[in-house]
Protein backbone atom coordinates (compact mmCIF):
# COMPACT_ATOMS: atom_id res chain seq x y z
CA UNK A 1 0.00 0.00 0.00
CA UNK A 2 1.17 3.75 -0.62
CA UNK A 3 1.18 6.39 2.25
CA UNK A 4 0.66 9.72 1.03
CA UNK A 5 0.40 13.15 2.16
CA UNK A 6 -3.82 14.23 2.28
CA UNK A 7 -4.99 16.31 0.20
CA UNK A 8 -6.19 20.19 1.12
CA UNK A 9 -9.98 19.33 1.01
CA UNK A 10 -9.21 15.84 3.40
CA UNK A 11 -7.55 18.06 6.13
CA UNK A 12 -10.76 20.64 5.49
CA UNK A 13 -12.98 17.86 5.96
CA UNK A 14 -10.99 16.72 9.16
CA UNK A 15 -11.10 19.82 10.77
CA UNK A 16 -14.64 20.73 9.85
CA UNK A 17 -15.29 16.86 11.84
CA UNK A 18 -13.40 18.10 14.48
CA UNK A 19 -15.16 21.46 15.08
CA UNK A 20 -18.59 19.23 15.33
CA UNK A 21 -17.21 16.85 17.94
CA UNK A 22 -15.09 19.90 19.97
CA UNK A 23 -18.07 21.76 20.30
CA UNK A 24 -20.60 18.93 20.63
CA UNK A 25 -22.86 19.80 17.75
CA UNK A 26 -25.72 17.60 17.64
CA UNK A 27 -28.35 16.43 14.60
CA UNK A 28 -29.84 19.42 13.48
CA UNK A 29 -27.31 22.28 14.91
CA UNK A 30 -26.80 25.08 12.08
CA UNK A 31 -22.74 25.01 11.19
CA UNK A 32 -20.98 27.94 10.39
CA UNK A 33 -21.78 29.76 6.71
CA UNK A 34 -19.62 28.80 3.53
CA UNK A 35 -17.44 32.07 3.92
CA UNK A 36 -17.52 31.66 7.52
CA UNK A 37 -15.64 28.33 7.27
CA UNK A 38 -13.77 29.48 4.27
CA UNK A 39 -12.05 32.67 7.10
CA UNK A 40 -11.71 29.73 9.62
CA UNK A 41 -9.79 27.42 7.80
CA UNK A 42 -7.97 29.63 5.76
CA UNK A 43 -8.45 27.53 2.18
CA UNK A 44 -10.12 28.31 -0.90
CA UNK A 45 -13.76 28.42 -1.70
CA UNK A 46 -13.10 25.51 -4.07
CA UNK A 47 -11.33 23.32 -1.41
CA UNK A 48 -14.28 24.02 0.93
CA UNK A 49 -16.94 23.58 -1.31
CA UNK A 50 -15.28 20.01 -2.51
CA UNK A 51 -14.75 19.38 1.57
CA UNK A 52 -18.75 19.91 2.45
CA UNK A 53 -19.48 17.97 -0.88
CA UNK A 54 -17.42 14.99 0.71
CA UNK A 55 -19.04 15.09 3.97
CA UNK A 56 -22.76 15.63 2.68
CA UNK A 57 -21.71 12.19 0.80
CA UNK A 58 -20.77 10.47 3.94
CA UNK A 59 -24.07 11.59 6.12
CA UNK A 60 -21.95 13.92 8.35
CA UNK A 61 -23.77 17.26 6.87
CA UNK A 62 -26.86 18.34 5.04
CA UNK A 63 -26.60 21.42 2.87
CA UNK A 64 -29.99 23.01 2.57
CA UNK A 65 -29.73 25.55 -0.45
CA UNK A 66 -30.42 29.32 0.75
CA UNK A 67 -30.92 27.88 4.15
CA UNK A 68 -27.61 26.58 5.69
CA UNK A 69 -25.36 23.94 6.51
CA UNK A 70 -26.54 21.22 9.28
CA UNK A 71 -25.16 18.15 11.13
CA UNK A 72 -26.71 15.56 10.38
CA UNK A 73 -25.16 12.69 11.92
CA UNK A 74 -22.73 12.08 14.58
CA UNK A 75 -23.30 8.78 16.55
CA UNK A 76 -20.42 7.34 14.58
CA UNK A 77 -17.73 10.29 14.81
CA UNK A 78 -16.45 9.29 18.33
CA UNK A 79 -15.94 5.58 17.25
CA UNK A 80 -14.37 6.51 14.06
CA UNK A 81 -11.76 8.68 15.34
CA UNK A 82 -11.28 5.86 17.23
CA UNK A 83 -11.05 3.12 14.85
CA UNK A 84 -9.22 5.05 12.42
CA UNK A 85 -5.22 5.17 13.68
CA UNK A 86 -5.38 1.31 13.77
CA UNK A 87 -6.67 1.00 9.80
CA UNK A 88 -3.28 2.05 8.16
CA UNK A 89 -1.83 0.35 5.95
CA UNK A 90 -1.74 -3.57 6.97
CA UNK A 91 -2.24 -6.19 3.98
CA UNK A 92 -4.51 -8.21 6.72
CA UNK A 93 -6.32 -5.29 7.66
CA UNK A 94 -7.06 -4.15 4.21
CA UNK A 95 -8.13 -7.64 3.57
CA UNK A 96 -10.57 -7.52 6.62
CA UNK A 97 -12.72 -4.10 4.91
CA UNK A 98 -12.17 -5.57 1.60
CA UNK A 99 -14.70 -8.47 3.31
CA UNK A 100 -16.59 -6.49 5.15
CA UNK A 101 -16.94 -3.93 2.52
CA UNK A 102 -18.30 -6.62 0.21
CA UNK A 103 -20.71 -7.83 3.09
CA UNK A 104 -22.04 -4.46 3.36
CA UNK A 105 -22.66 -3.12 -0.38
CA UNK A 106 -24.51 -6.98 -1.11
CA UNK A 107 -26.56 -6.40 1.92
CA UNK A 108 -26.84 -2.58 0.48
CA UNK A 109 -28.65 -3.84 -2.69
CA UNK A 110 -31.34 -6.17 -1.07
CA UNK A 111 -32.36 -3.09 0.76
CA UNK A 112 -31.66 -0.59 -1.76
CA UNK A 113 -34.18 -2.85 -3.83
CA UNK A 114 -36.57 -2.98 -1.14
CA UNK A 115 -37.03 0.88 -0.61
CA UNK A 116 -36.90 1.42 -4.83
CA UNK A 117 -35.90 5.17 -4.02
CA UNK A 118 -35.85 5.73 -7.97
CA UNK A 119 -33.80 9.19 -7.30
CA UNK A 120 -31.29 7.72 -5.63
CA UNK A 121 -30.00 5.01 -8.55
CA UNK A 122 -30.87 7.94 -10.76
CA UNK A 123 -28.31 9.87 -8.95
CA UNK A 124 -25.77 7.13 -8.94
CA UNK A 125 -26.21 7.40 -12.81
CA UNK A 126 -24.99 10.69 -12.10
CA UNK A 127 -21.91 9.91 -10.87
CA UNK A 128 -21.08 6.94 -13.28
CA UNK A 129 -21.43 8.96 -16.04
CA UNK A 130 -19.37 11.53 -14.40
CA UNK A 131 -16.78 8.73 -14.21
CA UNK A 132 -16.97 8.31 -18.02
CA UNK A 133 -17.01 12.03 -18.99
CA UNK A 134 -13.68 12.07 -16.73
CA UNK A 135 -12.24 9.43 -18.53
CA UNK A 136 -12.71 10.60 -21.94
CA UNK A 137 -10.78 13.55 -20.20
CA UNK A 138 -7.75 11.30 -19.28
CA UNK A 139 -8.67 11.95 -15.65
CA UNK A 140 -8.73 9.74 -12.96
CA UNK A 141 -12.29 9.90 -11.07
CA UNK A 142 -11.62 8.81 -7.45
CA UNK A 143 -14.24 11.12 -5.94
CA UNK A 144 -17.11 10.16 -8.43
CA UNK A 145 -16.21 6.44 -7.68
CA UNK A 146 -16.87 6.69 -3.88
CA UNK A 147 -19.37 8.87 -4.35
CA UNK A 148 -21.46 5.89 -6.70
CA UNK A 149 -20.87 3.50 -3.90
CA UNK A 150 -21.89 6.23 -0.92
CA UNK A 151 -24.99 6.74 -2.69
CA UNK A 152 -25.96 2.93 -2.81
CA UNK A 153 -25.97 3.35 1.21
CA UNK A 154 -28.19 6.14 1.09
CA UNK A 155 -30.28 4.16 -1.62
CA UNK A 156 -30.93 1.96 1.60
CA UNK A 157 -32.49 4.55 3.82
CA UNK A 158 -31.09 2.83 6.64
CA UNK A 159 -28.74 5.29 8.90
CA UNK A 160 -26.49 2.63 10.59
CA UNK A 161 -25.74 1.41 6.91
CA UNK A 162 -24.88 4.54 6.04
CA UNK A 163 -22.60 5.48 9.17
CA UNK A 164 -21.43 2.24 8.83
CA UNK A 165 -19.92 2.81 4.99
CA UNK A 166 -18.69 5.94 6.17
CA UNK A 167 -16.08 4.20 8.46
CA UNK A 168 -14.99 2.03 6.11
CA UNK A 169 -14.71 4.24 3.17
CA UNK A 170 -12.57 6.61 5.69
CA UNK A 171 -9.89 3.86 5.65
CA UNK A 172 -10.25 3.11 1.63
CA UNK A 173 -9.06 7.00 1.38
CA UNK A 174 -5.91 6.86 3.61
CA UNK A 175 -5.09 5.25 0.76
CA UNK A 176 -3.84 7.06 -2.58
CA UNK A 177 -5.44 3.94 -4.90
CA UNK A 178 -6.00 6.59 -7.72
CA UNK A 179 -2.18 6.26 -7.73
CA UNK A 180 -2.42 2.83 -7.63
CA UNK A 181 -5.31 2.45 -10.41
CA UNK A 182 -4.91 2.96 -13.83
CA UNK A 183 -6.81 4.78 -16.05
CA UNK A 184 -8.26 2.03 -17.94
CA UNK A 185 -9.45 0.34 -15.06
CA UNK A 186 -12.04 3.28 -13.96
CA UNK A 187 -13.31 2.16 -17.33
CA UNK A 188 -13.59 -1.19 -16.28
CA UNK A 189 -15.61 0.25 -13.44
CA UNK A 190 -17.65 2.45 -15.04
CA UNK A 191 -18.98 -0.61 -17.29
CA UNK A 192 -19.24 -2.65 -14.16
CA UNK A 193 -21.01 0.18 -12.22
CA UNK A 194 -23.68 0.13 -15.18
CA UNK A 195 -24.39 -3.82 -15.04
CA UNK A 196 -24.99 -2.91 -11.10
CA UNK A 197 -27.48 -0.18 -11.99
CA UNK A 198 -29.43 -2.03 -14.48
CA UNK A 199 -29.91 -4.48 -12.22
CA UNK A 200 -31.05 -2.58 -9.77
CA UNK A 201 -33.65 -0.42 -11.82
CA UNK A 202 -34.84 -4.20 -12.52
CA UNK A 203 -35.06 -5.04 -9.12
CA UNK A 204 -33.08 -7.70 -9.75
CA UNK A 205 -30.63 -8.12 -6.70
CA UNK A 206 -29.10 -11.42 -7.70
CA UNK A 207 -27.90 -10.37 -10.91
CA UNK A 208 -26.87 -6.56 -9.00
CA UNK A 209 -25.09 -8.68 -6.49
CA UNK A 210 -23.40 -10.98 -8.32
CA UNK A 211 -22.16 -7.94 -11.07
CA UNK A 212 -20.87 -5.73 -7.46
CA UNK A 213 -19.27 -8.73 -5.78
CA UNK A 214 -17.29 -9.21 -9.12
CA UNK A 215 -16.57 -5.41 -8.92
CA UNK A 216 -15.34 -5.37 -5.52
CA UNK A 217 -13.26 -8.32 -5.41
CA UNK A 218 -10.78 -6.71 -7.73
CA UNK A 219 -9.69 -4.63 -4.24
CA UNK A 220 -8.07 -7.70 -3.66
CA UNK A 221 -5.71 -7.39 -6.36
CA UNK A 222 -4.25 -4.59 -4.26
CA UNK A 223 -2.63 -6.37 -1.76
CA UNK A 224 -0.40 -7.44 -4.20
CA UNK A 225 0.62 -4.30 -5.33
Amino acid sequence: MIQRKRTLSEIASERIRTFISENNCQPGDRLPTEKEIIEMLGVSRTIVRESLKALQSQGIIEIKQGIGIFVKEVKFQNLLKKISPFLKFDKTKFKELIDTRIVLELGAIDLAITHDQLDKINQMSYWNDTILEKFKKGEKAKNEDLFFHQTLFHATGNETFIQLSSIINEYFQLNQLEEIIGLEEFMTAYKEHKLVIDALINKDAVTAKQNMKVHLSKLYNLLEE
